[in-house]
């Protein structure tokens, strides 16, 4: 039986811009970075920690060349994820003045303020704060 999703994979260019991104512009806390033959490096929001996005440089000794230049071609073409914000309007304030790329400013809809933000690979998140 499934119970639960644990990590989401993201691939990236490169880890410590990705984690610096993560954590310093979003405010992600880091869970996991284990140092080995595969350097496994997890961040989440600092209020829910699963799942947790697991950041991802592909290696080709471990994956093969072809299937690292595959995954490497994936960079920035991630679905769009949802995260659920308390104020949709400051959130994309704050994330402007730390300089992360605002795709759709903040719009009214019938269940939730929504806004568009990019990381800085280009994938898409849309953040949610759900009418009251």
């Amino acid at each position: 039986m499934i119970e639960k999703l644990l990590f989401i994979p993201l691939i990236v260019k490169d880890l410590d811009e990705a984690l610096e991104f993560y954590t310093e512009k979003l405010g992600f806390e880091k869970v996991t970075d284990v140092k080995g033959p595969m350097h496994f490096l997890t961040v989440a929001p600092k209020l829910v920690k699963e799942p947790e996005i697991l950041l991802q440089v592909p290696d080709p000794e471990m994956v093969g060349e072809e299937k690292a230049a595959e995954l490497m071609n994936q960079i920035g073409k991630s679905p769009m994820w949802i995260f659920k914000v308390d104020d949709c309007r400051k959130t994309v304030e704050e994330l402007r003045e730390k300089g992360v790329k605002i795709l759709n400013e903040p719009s009214d809809n019938p269940f939730a303020i929504n806004a568009i933000i990019a990381d800085l690979y280009g994938n898409a998140f849309l953040l949610q704060e759900p009418v009251k």
